[in-house]
């Protein structure tokens, strides 16, 4: 059963945070939610809480197939500032392993130039401060470059969960969960 991290930061955009993990829970994917919070429960971009299974600590010394970044300005500035999520989202990628980055998340790509020699695309509204980390910026909903795969903004949620299973469990996996939710597939 492939296995994702989903990373917390106070400020997360709730659709985002919340439509991925729920597309791959259907997939069979086995979640876990972490926070970089101190407590469970944080507060979204407009005022939801929304909460994980842990904080920090409980995924330190995990490996996981997917590591997904949530965007919203809060959370995108958090995973950019955390050293943390930085050595994560370093070392999944060196494996060859997912991160996938939705809105303004992409900004953590930046201090480590993550996405140096990669196509990518984000938020518009970020796209001057990451574009010239990357190979180049495509104006798309969903960009597949290796194991990075980035998303423009919670209008494109549903497309990146369901293109994240399709990479994590196959076509036939992707199309049953967006036959069973009405979805179109991206």
């Amino acid at each position: 059963m492939p296995t994702a991290l989903i990373v917390l930061a106070p400020g997360a955009e709730e659709i985002e945070f919340i439509t991925v993990p729920d597309l791959l829970v259907r997939a069979g994917t086995h979640v876990t939610v972490a926070t970089l919070a101190t407590a469970p429960v944080v507060t979204g971009s407009r005022g939801l809480p929304l909460a994980a299974h842990g904080t920090w600590d409980l995924v330190l010394h995990r490996t996981f197939d997917l590591i997904y970044l949530p965007g919203g300005m809060g959370s995108a500035h958090a995973c950019r500032d955390d050293a943390r999520v930085q050595d994560v989202a370093q070392a999944q990628l060196a494996a060859g392993r997912l991160v996938a980055c939705i809105c303004a998340a992409p900004l953590a790509l930046v201090p480590r130039r993550l996405a140096h020699g990669r196509r990518l695309t984000s938020f518009p509204g970020v796209r001057a401060e990451v574009e010239p980390h990357a190979a180049a910026w495509l104006d798309q909903p969903v960009v597949v470059d290796g194991p990075l795969v980035t998303s423009q903004a919670a209008g494109t949620t549903m497309a990146l969960g369901l293109t994240l299973i399709r990479l994590l469990h196959g076509d036939d996996a992707a199309i049953a969960v967006a036959t069973a939710i009405k979805a179109p597939l991206p």
